[in-house]
């Protein structure tokens, strides 16, 4: 089977691909803001039973389906990460033991057959987990990442929880997550800093603030933002950049003592925040860039090729 379509997730967007595997390219695709949170939100208002629970899902994944553009996809199968299969998705499934091998045999998929009233059969992807942490999501992207020799590297997944992910000997042996973009968002909206921060560019603050979140205390440093705005009439765009690089420093301090290369895997918008950080910390470590969606396309063409060739 050449086409498939390809649906990621999350917790706060929706997108749904309809993908040539072959030639590995989009040929349709609908977005949307209607992500698993207000789904689940949704689904919860409905008050209905438990055992409903896929069929509410399934009726809101296939309008998507009918509003892709000029696209031939009756009884088309989807793939479809992200928080879909977690507990306020369309159903929980166990997370899979690190360490990730790249091995698809090992890749945690589950179908669910397609019936009367929904006609896709649906292949979910899991998370990954440690002792101590969780990922969903992430794991797709990371497997549509090439790892072509034994280096030791660090993947980094920025976000709303930033995942970095630890390989050795082309096996992913260990991750963490931070929550950066969550941390943000709550001190840029909900705290006595929202009257400090106005999104705009300003890079030597950015630069400022990066520097400060290296040194650690990010309890005493937030607060900077508020005294720079009062003592040094710092505009409000700057202290937008200031805590932005504050939380990233915080969060990519913690690479300074490990200076392996790292690939950065996220869409354009964190792109340049993170790649600043980073050659301001170690202008002389290996430090490339990946496209989210690229990755994301990649592994859902990998998942389809080895689920379709196996069927």
């Amino acid at each position: 089977m050449d086409r498939f379509l390809s649906c990621d997730w999350g917790t706060s967007t929706f997108r749904l691909r309809f993908v040539d595997s072959v030639k590995r390219e989009t040929l349709a695709e609908f977005k949307s803001n209607d992500g698993i949170a207000d789904i689940h939100l949704q689904w919860l208002a409905t008050g209905r039973p438990e055992t409903e629970r896929i069929g509410f899902y399934r009726r809101k994944l296939d309008d998507a389906i009918s509003s892709l553009p000029q696209a031939e996809v009756k009884n088309m199968p989807v793939i479809l990460s992200g928080m879909a299969s977690a507990s306020i998705g369309m159903v929980e499934l166990p997370y899979q033991e690190f360490p990730f091998t790249w091995d698809l045999a090992q890749f945690p998929v589950n179908k669910i057959n397609e019936d009367e009233k929904f006609s896709h059969p649906l292949y979910l992807v899991s998370g990954f987990k440690t002792d101590q942490d969780v990922m969903r999501g992430e794991e797709t992207l990371l497997l549509g990442c090439e790892v072509v020799d034994n280096k030791d590297k660090i993947f980094i997944f920025p976000g709303t929880h930033s995942k970095h992910v630890f390989v050795e000997n082309r096996s992913g042996v260990d991750f963490k997550t931070y929550m950066t973009g969550e941390m943000f968002n709550l001190l840029a909206e909900k705290s006595i800093l929202r009257h400090a921060v106005k999104k705009g560019l300003d890079e030597k603050s950015f630069s400022d603030g990066f520097r400060t979140g290296l040194k650690g205390n990010l309890l005493h440093h937030a607060f900077m933002v508020r005294t720079r705005q009062l003592l040094q009439h710092a505009n409000p765009e700057s202290g937008y950049q200031f805590l932005s690089g504050l939380l990233i420093g915080a969060e990519l301090g913690q690479l300074e003592a490990n200076p392996c290369p790292v690939y950065v895997v996220c869409s354009e918008p964190l792109k340049q925040a993170y790649l600043t950080g980073l050659e301001l910390m170690e202008p002389r470590r290996e430090i490339f860039y990946l496209s989210a969606d690229d990755m994301l396309l990649k592994a859902h063409c990998k998942i389809a090729d080895y689920l379709f060739k196996n069927i």
